[in-house]
């Protein structure tokens, strides 16, 4: 190896110490990969942001629904003064738990529909943002979500005997 009688202050950092060009070179190269290293992982650990971000927004469905939930009484009163066929649309599953088919004690019972009534919208919201993760519009996602309410107010309707009453009238 030739050896030159230059300083290569920019290459090893060294001022007084003469500098193969070979070692010169590798330092130099060596610099490069630690660059484009610490570049790589500056873009990886920005797409893993991004992808955190993008996984928190996904999560907005559930979050309306527990503020929702957290305004369920308020609704639950506010349809009950309106009239009483609401309550059972919108909370249907608070008044299954209800029915004399299922036996539960009546202290049981309230616990029940009172927890149901607090967690309908948040387990609503997350069905939403399930069926969102599958890529489907927001109309199958509305249609998906009334299918389950009216599921629960037909079976209502069967247990209570209200189709009986509204046919043998």
């Amino acid at each position: 190896m030739l050896e030159t009688k230059q300083f290569a202050a920019e290459y090893a950092g060294y001022s007084s110490i003469p500098v193969s060009k070979c070692y010169a070179a590798a330092e130099t190269e060596q610099q490069q990969v630690s660059l484009l290293l610490k570049s790589f992982h500056q873009r990886l650990r920005y797409e893993q942001q991004r992808r955190s971000l993008r996984s928190l927004a996904s999560l907005w469905p559930v979050a309306l629904g527990v503020l929702l939930g957290f305004y369920a009484p308020l609704l639950r009163d506010l349809a009950a003064s309106s009239s009483p066929w609401a309550l059972t649309l919108l909370f249907p599953f608070s008044a299954l738990v209800g029915e004399r088919g299922l036996h539960l004690s009546r202290d049981t019972a309230e616990a029940l529909a009172q927890f149901l009534l607090c967690a309908q919208f948040p387990l609503e919201g997350l069905l939403v943002r399930i069926v969102l993760k599958h890529r489907l519009g927001l109309f199958n996602v509305f249609s998906q979500v009334t299918c389950l309410h009216v599921v629960a107010v037909v079976y209502l309707a069967l247990v209570s005997g209200a189709f009986r009453q509204i046919l043998g009238s």
